[in-house]
């Protein structure tokens, strides 16, 4: 039987000698019930060592491609033959994405608390009770920190059975969808494209309601009269928009008279420049119809993949009734519970505000002195602010130097002279430099 084995290859030899006599196998090359030679004399004839036989037989044997008679030797199993090439592997188009210069989802890793992070994984990893399966929605120890957290600083009211944990506020909304029975949801116009993405994914209805100065048109949501409507009410994606403590109470009491819900994305609450971050809608909200969502990408770093949802509590036991699961993995939701009951987090975002904030002014303030004609909006919350060209059409341009135009994040045309302005990945000088080339073209 010839076969060829090259011992200059890193695949070890006894791989290459089961997957020649496998591949002869499949293609009738030995047909059934042929004997195969002895491990004595195979190892002779290829100079290889018994062991190199005897573990490529084992393989096969294991695959049921042979089979042994007691003092006989192996012989090829009956088998349905495949005929074959070697498998050509296609190649897979992978759409172009063209990465923002000043993109917004991205934090600066050189404030990150690496050296915490590592000390209390290395003491969550050495905890081998956490090997088993733990809760389905979240662990009760990061529950119970995330509580108090949002208590006392978001003013967010809730028993730890309303907290769900998640990888993402984009998972934890298609869980309320399915609980709620995938209704027709109302958006804020622009709005946070993650969103759309999901309805669009799941072939979910949706209309939209403008964002005014102080947040959504609480007259348009009334009139969509939708079950579900998403808002970002602390700095409203994209525009920056704060929504007013008057507008907050309305839209609560419009949901109420209709017996539907909220959604509030509160994921940039922490990062307020002046004065004390508003208190959450869900804080406000005595009748139940608010879902409050955060996430940890922002005030911790992005990839740790963790977000948390708030429901109500009628949605909270349809939660655990439905079999739902947080899906984040046991150890990294217990290094961010002692993260935050550590009283870590605290000190972190008061750091980082303070580092985020000067940024933020520095950045703006150069803008301001070189570009006086621009006009700037949403600099003194959150992680990015809209420059605005008035008059100027700046599709073009942002697309040739991969700056983000608000008119992307918007099915009307109006934003087309606004472009969003990332601060978390480069300097204040880096973001002017940019900013001075872009805008010296116009």
């Amino acid at each position: 039987m010839f076969i060829n084995l090259d011992k200059e290859n890193t695949v070890p030899l006894y791989e290459q000698l089961y997957q020649d006599i496998k591949k002869k196998i499949l293609n009738e090359h030995l047909a059934s019930d042929v004997k195969l030679p002895s491990k004595r004399q195979l190892s002779e004839d290829l100079s290889v060592s018994m062991t190199t036989v005897e573990r490529a037989y084992n393989l096969l044997v294991d695959e049921n491609m042979i089979y042994t008679k007691k003092k006989s030797g192996h012989y090829v199993m009956p088998t349905e033959t495949l005929q074959t090439q070697d498998k050509i592997l296609s190649a897979i188009k992978m759409p172009e994405k063209s990465e923002s210069v000043l993109p917004l989802g991205e934090v600066d890793t050189s404030i990150v608390q690496n050296d915490v992070i590592k000390q209390l994984s290395a003491a969550v990893f050495a905890d081998i009770s956490l090997l088993n399966s733990g809760s389905k929605s979240g662990e009760a120890a990061l529950k119970e920190a995330v509580r108090e957290y949002l208590y006392v600083n978001r003013g967010v009211q809730c028993r730890t059975e309303q907290i769900f944990i998640g990888p993402s506020t984009e998972h934890l909304l298609e869980q309320v969808l399915y609980l709620l029975g995938y209704p027709k949801i109302t958006l804020e116009d622009p709005g946070y494209p993650t969103v759309k993405n999901v309805l669009e994914r799941l072939n979910i209805p949706y209309d939209t309601a403008p964002v005014e100065r102080d947040g959504i048109n609480v007259e348009k949501v009334k009139e969509l009269n939708n079950k579900l409507t998403h808002i970002t009410p602390s700095h409203q994606f994209p525009s920056g928009a704060v929504m007013s403590l008057n507008k907050r109470i309305k839209l609560l009491n419009a949901v109420s008279e209709r017996d539907s819900y909220l959604i509030e994305d509160d994921y940039d609450s922490e990062f307020r420049y002046t004065g004390r971050p508003l208190s959450s809608l869900q804080g406000l909200d005595q009748n139940d119809r608010t879902i409050y969502m955060n996430t940890f990408s922002k005030s911790i770093y992005p990839s740790l993949r963790i977000a948390v949802m708030i429901l109500p509590p009628e949605l909270a036991e349809k939660y655990y009734k439905s079999g739902l699961s947080c899906n984040v993995s046991r150890q990294m939701q217990h290094i961010v519970a002692r993260f935050i009951s550590g009283g870590y987090l605290v000190r972190h975002i008061n750091r980082i505000r303070k580092f985020y904030g000067e940024k933020m002014r520095k950045t703006v303030s150069e803008l301001k002195k070189y570009y006086p004609e621009v006009e700037i909006g949403g600099e003194h919350t959150g992680m990015h602010f809209v420059l605005r060209v008035p008059g100027a059409d700046l599709r073009h341009a942002a697309q040739k130097h991969r700056i983000i135009c608000m008119s992307a994040y918007s099915s009307a045309e109006d934003f087309k002279d606004r472009i969003l302005v990332g601060i978390g990945g480069k300097s204040a000088e880096e973001i002017v430099a940019i900013l001075g080339e872009f805008l010296g073209e116009l």
